[in-house]
């Protein structure tokens, strides 16, 4: 039943909102990579375009998320980790800076709960901070609510991939225990 032009009814709102949800999802799988700013998220192609768009918007060039790394620094880095830790950072390295829910990393990872989760994280941090690295130069951490339950998202740095990659990180040897073979 429609009372006036700009008002909808039921069936016809529903059409529009689904319509809405379909473009972001093929805006999304398009341009992957995403900035946010001021609340507001800008989709981008590439990792490259995305950083060119934060710093434009005053994401500071020294920002932990984009402070390059060192070749050895980032090898001294990765060969501290436990394989628990580097398989962590291996999943999120595969999401190319995207998030990854809580329960899907805990999914990939073989893990339990959020406390296994947090003591692989715990782990990283701690390595990066005995080696005086900023934790938040490899990744952060976003907490959103959905229906009053936290919901976290994991990001791995477009700096920490961009090393990764330059390093060919991880191998498959990297990966598995020393014992395992």
């Amino acid at each position: 039943m429609r009372i006036s032009k700009s008002t909808l009814d039921n069936t016809s709102s529903v059409a529009v909102v689904l319509s809405k949800h379909k473009r972001r999802k093929k805006m999304a799988d398009k341009k992957p990579y995403e900035v946010e700013y001021k609340g507001v998220t800008i989709r981008c192609s590439t990792s490259q375009e995305a950083v060119e768009v934060a710093k434009l918007l005053g994401g500071a060039p020294d920002h932990p998320h984009y402070a390059p790394w060192r070749v050895d620094e980032f090898t001294e880095f990765v060969d501290r980790l436990q394989v628990a830790q580097r398989r962590l950072l291996n999943a999120l390295l595969k999401a190319r800076c995207q998030s990854v829910r809580d329960y899907d990393l805990c999914g990939k990872l073989g893990l339990g709960s959020n406390q296994a989760l947090v003591g692989a994280l715990s782990g990283v941090t701690k390595v990066a901070k005995l080696m005086e690295i900023d934790p938040s130069r490899i990744y952060y951490q976003r907490t959103e609510y959905k229906q009053g339950s936290p919901e976290r998202r994991y990001y791995i740095t477009p700096a920490f991939m961009k090393a990764a990659d330059d390093a060919d990180w991880p191998s498959q040897n990297d990966l598995v225990e020393r014992g395992d073979d």
